[in-house]
């Protein structure tokens, strides 16, 4: 619901015509809600800049359409269960025999083969089995991480992906197969630190499983705030004017901070209760601390760097009014990227796109 037709709008964001072919009653998220006429947020954060056509891919006449689409894309992003497209005669196999410079990618929960090969997955799922749950509980109840972070970083993933395999194919002539699996694609991004203790069969010394962040309260606000290094601490120490804390043998050393680390920010929170977030703010910039205030996501859109950045974008739609999206992370010097389009209603360009491929609707 979220891995392939994202990974497709990173592609789209990047100037790609991309085709979006959906069941007969259209993609899932066109039915999460919350919806304006009949364009729902989810769909619409997922799916900008496409097209859309209706297909029953389970019918020889939808499937012919989808060959025929294959036979001159660049690209085929899937997002079934292995086997799926087997069954629907559009498997890599079936469509290199087309076109032999097709970059044929597949997302799927647990990869191409294996035990777990015919599982459902879906973004919790993948974070209870990847042991990011248990992290997140820091020993207590294990707590999933909100905003279907497996399915994002899948989409990212295979994006990049396809980018190198094109960049392959532009040296050689060849087209490939591409398989993300939502597994290996989290593990490599959430476990990269969770594992240091693993990382050498004979450590001599583990690092101390410790939570180094923790909230504190301002006047009127909260802060978080990152201190590891003996140079982060003499900074945030100076915002609050607790210097006196560099000297205890608590805090002293790295190793020393990190496992008394509760402690140093109980110390620092007795001052920051009595100063207001802005003007803690003030001093972070001052002094280079690396401290933020916690903000809601309403706060953070229109926090002034966000601004600056045009994180958020606003355009017009005609039908749909006032719309605002996330922008495309990265800044081209020399290819911008363009993410002021709506996201297609169902089967909205069904006629124009048979039209091109010489078929009547």
């Amino acid at each position: 619901m979220v891995a392939g037709p994202l990974a497709g709008q990173m592609l789209a964001d990047l100037g790609a015509e991309v085709i979006k072919i959906e069941p007969v009653g259209g993609d899932p998220l066109r039915r999460v809600g919350p919806a304006h006429k009949g364009m729902t947020a989810m769909f619409l954060a997922n799916n900008r800049h496409k097209k859309s056509i209706e297909l029953d891919l389970k019918s020889p006449q939808g499937q012919d359409v989808a060959r025929r689409l294959a036979a001159t894309a660049d690209v085929l992003v899937e997002n079934s269960r292995p086997g799926v497209m087997a069954r629907l005669n559009l498997c890599y196999e079936d469509l290199k025999a087309v076109n032999p410079r097709l970059v044929y990618a597949s997302i799927s929960g647990f990869g191409q083969s294996g035990p777990y090969v015919s599982r459902p997955a879906f973004d919790q799922v993948i974070q209870a089995i990847s042991g990011i749950m248990a992290l997140q509980g820091g020993g207590g109840e294990p707590q999933p991480v909100r905003g279907f972070f497996v399915d994002k970083y899948a989409a990212a993933a295979t994006a990049s992906a396809i980018t190198a395999a094109l960049l392959h194919r532009e040296r050689t002539g060849e087209g490939q197969y591409v398989s993300v699996s939502l597994l290996d694609s989290f593990a490599s991004l959430a476990l990269v630190d969770a594992i240091r203790n693993e990382t050498f069969e004979d450590l001599e010394e583990p690092f101390p499983a410790v939570d180094i962040n923790r909230p504190i309260r301002t006047a009127d606000g909260m802060l978080l705030g990152h201190v590891q290094t003996n140079d982060q601490a003499a900074r945030v120490c100076r915002v609050f004017g607790r210097e006196d804390l560099l000297e205890d043998p608590r805090f002293g050393t790295d190793r020393a901070r990190t496992q008394n680390i509760r402690d140093l920010w109980g110390e620092l929170e007795k001052t920051s209760r009595s100063m207001s977030t802005e003007v803690v703010m003030e001093k972070v910039t001052q002094a280079g601390a690396p401290l933020a205030a916690v903000n809601t996501v309403s706060d953070f859109l229109t926090d002034p760097q966000a601004v600056h950045n045009q994180t958020l974008v606003e355009f017009t739609d005609e039908e749909f009014g006032p719309i605002r999206v996330m922008n495309y992370p990265a800044r081209f010097e020399k290819s911008p990227t363009r993410v002021e389009a709506r996201s297609p209603k169902l089967g909205e360009h069904t006629e124009e796109i048979l039209r091109e491929l010489g078929l009547n609707s």
